[in-house]
């Protein structure tokens, strides 16, 4: 008997530790969100000091190196102030082969941070590895394996190509975190036994960037092997040190959030994945936009799983309370009757869902909104229930949805997210227009319609049904519109789309 109650208490004891240690992490997370102004405050003091040594540098050489500080320190806080940078690098680099071959890798690695992977590839594959120092290598590889990785699906060439190129960076510096946890994918795939959080740990971490990185890399491995609490413990500690050094386009939170709608702690995992889609705007982060919209899937996955249990819950309930024959069949009439609204309520999320490619970042945040309104909506019919009874429920459930109308405003919203996203993309249409034939917003922050139909195709919706769909018109029309501006452009037709998803 004392051999069973040592046992419950050794067993409550582990279990209360481990309770702690899951608040103290999520409590050092939610510190440094509270505190993240400040942080913000202190990066852009660091990043006044690199850019008066940019201005006050005595040659190119200094001015390119001044550069090359401020591109590593934005390429996680702003990428088009990064992307600026780059440009003031490959404008300075001269002839000397190490500038050149970095200039030209950092080059690379922002234009797939920005989505603009045919671009990127071509600068890649111009890059002069023989010149580059470690860190350069280090730029050339992280930018080599994340382009070949991602044009595998349509060519299995690059898979030598991305093989090669973790290769010749493990030879480079085998101490690299980025590299270690590439390498480590690499000898799996080829069906080889790896440590990977042994490795991790072996490598050595010079900054709290790095140290972000470490955690982010371990929580990955932890999540491949289908450990999910250690996952997230570390995914919270990397988020922790991405706050604390002022990073935005980061991953680590985002993750986070993931595992946490997925395990149904919807309040935090909301919190983590609004300040997500608020830090990749403010970063113009347009790589992370894609990932926001395909976690929309799982979110409203959970949402709907949700409503069912609540659906089943409200079911039993009524019943149980239920005193008398009649009383538990009229009960039944009004929950088919409820089902069958509750139907065709989902069957407009679908619909609504079904608009998803016209939306880059905001549309997560519009979809949090819809969670929120739905919430609000159970909580109203609970009510309802409580103090007026079926019937009162009945007339709430005739009122019109509160998703009607929201079209106008999300094509407004993709509007202004759009532009905000792109800001030089009419410019950069109206360069491949003929002369006398200009493109131009029909008001502030406002895509006329050729300019909306273009936009849909800058963002891989290339489909006219699904671009019909979307602007809410027929396809002849957008048919109309599409030949049209082919017709007043300088792009050969059978190219014109490729050419303005790459603009």
């Amino acid at each position: 008997m004392k051999t069973y109650v040592i046992y419950f208490f050794a067993a409550l004891l582990l279990v209360t530790s481990c309770s702690v240690e899951n608040r103290s992490y999520f409590q050092e997370l939610d510190r440094a969100i509270e505190q993240k102004d400040e942080f913000d405050r202190s990066h852009e003091r660091l990043q006044d000091r690199y850019r008066r040594q940019f201005r006050t540098a005595p040659s190119d050489s200094a001015r390119w190196e001044a550069a090359y500080s401020l591109e590593k320190i934005f390429f996680y806080h702003d990428v088009d102030s990064c992307y600026h940078y780059i440009q003031e690098m490959l404008r300075l680099q001269g002839r000397d082969l190490r500038r050149r071959g970095t200039s030209a890798a950092c080059y690379a690695n922002i234009l797939y941070k920005m989505d603009s992977l045919s671009r990127a590839l071509i600068v890649l594959e111009s890059v002069d590895t023989a010149g580059l120092g470690t860190g350069g290598f280090h730029t050339y590889g992280y930018a080599g394996y994340h382009i070949y990785r991602k044009l595998l699906h349509d060519n299995a060439l690059y898979e030598k190509k991305c093989r090669n190129t973790i290769n010749s960076w493990w030879r480079r510096d085998s101490t690299n975190i980025e590299c270690v946890y590439y390498h480590n994918e690499q000898l799996r795939r080829e069906g080889q036994v790896v440590d990977g959080i042994g490795r991790l740990d072996a490598c050595a971490l010079t900054s709290p960037n790095d140290t972000a990185k470490s955690y982010y890399f371990k929580a990955m491995e932890y999540l491949n092997s289908g450990n999910d609490a250690r996952a997230i413990e570390c995914f919270a500690t990397s988020a922790t040190y991405d706050i604390r050094v002022s990073a935005k386009a980061y991953n680590a939170l985002y993750e986070l959030a993931r595992i946490l709608f997925r395990r149904g702690d919807i309040r935090r995992a909301d919190r983590y994945m609004r300040m997500t889609l608020e830090d990749a705007e403010s970063s113009h982060y347009a790589l992370r936009y894609n990932d926001i919209l395909l976690s929309e899937y799982e979110i409203m996955n959970v949402v709907l799983r949700q409503e069912k249990q609540r659906k089943y819950g409200f079911i039993v309930g009524t019943v149980a309370v239920s005193a008398t024959l009649l009383v538990v069949l009229v009960l039944l009439i009004l929950l088919v009757r409820y089902s069958g609204r509750l139907t065709v309520s989902q069957r407009k999320l679908s619909e609504v869902s079904s608009i998803k490619d016209g939306f880059l970042a905001n549309y997560m945040e519009k979809c949090v909104d819809y969670l929120n309104k739905v919430d609000e909506y159970r909580s109203s019919l609970r009510r309802t229930a409580k103090e007026d009874g079926p019937d009162a429920i009945m007339a709430q459930l005739r009122k019109p949805s509160f998703a009607s109308g929201e079209i106008d405003g999300l094509l407004s919203s993709l509007d202004s997210t759009f532009i905000r996203i792109f800001p030089d993309f009419v410019d950069r249409v109206n360069a491949h227009m003929k002369p006398g034939y200009k493109l131009e917003m029909s008001a502030k922050n406002k895509l006329s319609t050729e300019l909306r139909i273009l936009a849909l195709i800058k963002m891989g919706i290339s489909k006219r049904q699904k671009i019909a769909k979307i602007l809410n018109m027929s396809v002849t029309t957008v048919y109309s519109y599409h030949c049209n501006l082919q017709k007043h452009s300088d792009i050969p037709s059978q190219s014109f789309d490729r050419v303005i998803a790459s603009l």
